[in-house]
C-alpha cells in the first residue's frame, strides 16, 4: 500500500475498522458520503474477530430491544442487500434463572421486550428449558426466557461484506494506517494525522471500540469505555441428544452453543482487571469448567480443543456511546457497547449514519447521547453476558 493511497482530504474519517466501522463506511456510502475509515491493523482483526458470534434482542432496555430487532432483520436479508452470506443460525438464545430476583428480572425483561416489538419472546418454566437442553442440570432452576429468532452469524463474513459493499459505494477503506493525532482549530475537528500522512476531514468517528478512549484523548476529550478480556474456549468433537440453542446462565454468566462438531464455552470473570491483555489464561478454564460441567454435567466427557481471548469494550451503563462528543464539535463517539457490539452493529452503522447525513433515524439514540452520564442520565443495561 502506497503513501498515495490516503487521500488528503476526506469527508468524514471513521477510526477501526471492527464491524461497527465497516457498518458505518458502508451506510455513509450508500447515503452518498464517501467516508475514509482507517483500520491499524487487519480488518475485523480486533474484538470482533475474537467475540463468540451471538445475536440476540432479549435485552432489558427497550432501545437494545429495538436496535437487536432493526439488525436481526438487515442480517436477514444481508445476502440480498450485500450480495454474501452473512452465516446467519437462528438456533435461538435460552436465558436460564436460578434465583427468584433473577427470575423476577427475566418476566421484567420479557415485559419490555414484548413492548418493544418483540413478540415472539417466551417465559418458559424449568420444564420448557429442559425441553430445549434435555441435559441441563435443573434442580436449582426457577425459570427460563427463549427467543427462536436469536442466533449467531458470521463476525468476518458481516464484517467483510460490509467493507467490500461500502468500497463499491464510494468509501476508502484502509488497513495498516494507525491514527495518532487528531487536530483542532477553534476547539473543532480539522484533520487526523498518520504515519503516512494527514487527511482535512470536519468529521471523524471514533469506531475503535476498546481503544475508543485512546482515540478521544488524541481529541483531548475523555471517553468512558474500558476493555475488559473474555475468554472463550472450544471442545473437540461433542454433541448432545438434540441440537440446542445458544444457552446462558444468568447467575454465573457461563455461556454454551454449537460451534461445528463441538460447543464454544465463554464465561466473564468479575475478578478479570481492565486491560489491553488478550493472551489466554489457560487456568482460567479450571474455573469455567468447573461452572460448565454443574450446569451441563454431559461436558465431563469432553475435551477442550482451543481458547482465545478477546477484548470487550465497557461503558458505564453497559449501553453503547453513540452521537457527538460534548464539546468537541466534529468527533462522533460509536463505541461502548459493552459486548453488544457485533449483534447491533448493522443496526448502529445504518441509524448514526442517518444522524451524518442530516436525517432522522427511525430508531431515537437519545439513549446512547455520550453526554449522559455527565447528566447523570440513563438506564443501564442488565442482560450482559
Amino acid at each position: 500500500m502506497s503513501r498515495a493511497d490516503l487521500p488528503a482530504t476526506a469527508e468524514c474519517v471513521i477510526i477501526g475498522g471492527g464491524v461497527v466501522g465497516c457498518s458505518l463506511a458502508y451506510h455513509l456510502g450508500r447515503g452518498g458520503v464517501r467516508p475514509l475509515l482507517l483500520e491499524r491493523g487487519e480488518l475485523g482483526g480486533g474484538s470482533t474477530g475474537r467475540c463468540a458470534g451471538g445475536v440476540r434482542q432479549q435485552f432489558s432496555t427497550a432501545v437494545n430491544v429495538r436496535v437487536s430487532r432493526l439488525s436481526r432483520a438487515m442480517l436477514e436479508r444481508f445476502p440480498e442487500e450485500i450480495g454474501v452470506s452473512a452465516e446467519l443460525r437462528q438456533i435461538g438464545y435460552l436465558f436460564l434463572a436460578s434465583t427468584e430476583d433473577e427470575a423476577a428480572q427475566f418476566a421484567r425483561n420479557v415485559e419490555v421486550q414484548h413492548g418493544a416489538g418483540l413478540h415472539e419472546v417466551e417465559l418458559l418454566d424449568v420444564a420448557g428449558a429442559l425441553a430445549l437442553v434435555p441435559e441441563l442440570r435443573a434442580d436449582d432452576l426457577v425459570a427460563a426466557t427463549w427467543c427462536p429468532t436469536d442466533g449467531l452469524a458470521g463476525p468476518n463474513e458481516v464484517t467483510l461484506g460490509y467493507a467490500a459493499a461500502a468500497r463499491r459505494s464510494g468509501a476508502t477503506v484502509l488497513e495498516d494506517i494507525e491514527v495518532v493525532g487528531i487536530d483542532l482549530e477553534g476547539g473543532e475537528v480539522a484533520a487526523v494525522r498518520t504515519a503516512r500522512g494527514r487527511v482535512a476531514t470536519p468529521k471523524v468517528v471514533d469506531c475503535a471500540g476498546p481503544h475508543a478512549a485512546q482515540v478521544g484523548r488524541l481529541a483531548g476529550i475523555e471517553v468512558p469505555v474500558t476493555p475488559f478480556r473474555r475468554h472463550i474456549f472450544l471442545t473437540e468433537t461433542f454433541s448432545l441428544s438434540r441440537p440446542v440453542p445458544m444457552t446462558v446462565d444468568f447467575h454465573t454468566s457461563f455461556y454454551f452453543h454449537p460451534e461445528g462438531d463441538g460447543l464454544l464455552l465463554g464465561m466473564s470473570d468479575p475478578d478479570e482487571p481492565a486491560s489491553f491483555d488478550t493472551s489466554v489464561a489457560w487456568d482460567f478454564l479450571e474455573h469455567l469448567i468447573e461452572h460448565a460441567t454443574w450446569r451441563l454435567p454431559a461436558l465431563e466427557r469432553s475435551r477442550i480443543r482451543t481458547g482465545w481471548a478477546g477484548l470487550y469494550e465497557m461503558s458505564p451503563d453497559h449501553q453503547g456511546i453513540v452521537g457527538e462528543a460534548p464539546g468537541r464539535p466534529g468527533l462522533w463517539l460509536c463505541c461502548g457497547f459493552s459486548g453488544h457490539g457485533f449483534m447491533q452493529a448493522p443496526a448502529i452503522g445504518h441509524l448514526l449514519a442517518e444522524r451524518l447525513l442530516g436525517r432522522e433515524p427511525e430508531i431515537d439514540l437519545a439513549p446512547y447521547a455520550p453526554e449522559r452520564f455527565a447528566h447523570g442520565q440513563g438506564e443501564p443495561e442488565v442482560a450482559v453476558i
